[in-house]
Parts: structure tokens; sequence; C-alpha cells
């Protein structure tokens, strides 16, 4: 058994998969793939705020999420963690290849 320290917690990776067109020629709405789960440490590094989007407020939480190091994971992904969706921002290697952390934003 592996020793995973402060990676206590499980996120899923989600990339998106590409559109399909239905019938008609026109693109079905953005899926998301599962790109499998990680064991990663969760950081809040400061307190949310609230942005105004389209005539509607919206609560944002900077969260940082510190894992392995993968060399496929991008910004456009996402990773969803304890049910709720963070949008990955970016995506910065420690050391040479330590682990990555995944600065988010969670929204809602």
């Amino acid at each position: 058994m592996s020793n995973i320290g402060k990676r206590d917690r499980q996120i899923q990776l989600l990339a998106p998969a590409p559109a399909a067109q239905n019938g008609f020629g026109e693109s079905a709405p953005a899926a998301w793939a599962d790109q499998g789960t990680e064991f990663a440490q969760v950081i809040y590094p400061s307190a949310g705020q609230e942005l105004v989007q389209a005539a509607q407020q919206t609560a944002v939480q900077p969260v940082q999420f510190v894992m392995r190091c993968r060399a496929d994971v991008r910004p456009t992904w996402q990773v969803d963690f304890e049910g709720v969706t963070h949008l990955i921002t970016a995506v910065t290697e420690i050391g040479r290849r330590q682990g990555l952390i995944l600065t988010t934003q969670r929204r809602g």
C-alpha cells in the first residue's frame, strides 16, 4: 500500500468529449468524458467572491488540488469533487514531475 500523505481526497477528472452531430448536421450539447480518478490534497487558498454573469449572481470559490503528475491534464478539463464541478484554470507542475497543482474555480 502506498503512502498518499495529505492527498487523501478522491477527485474525478473530466475532459471535453468531441461534440457529436445529430441527423441535421448540428452539434449536440458538449459532454464530458471521464479521464479517471486521482487522490489529491484539497487547498482553499482564499475566500470566495460573487460575480454577476448573464444577469445572475454566481458564487466563485478558488480551490487547488495537488495530485500526482500526469502529462495529459489540460486547463480545458474539469474536476468533479464531492459532486461539485470545478473549472480548471491552470495546471502547474511541482518540481520535476513530483506532482501537479490544479488551480480551479468552484461555481455555484
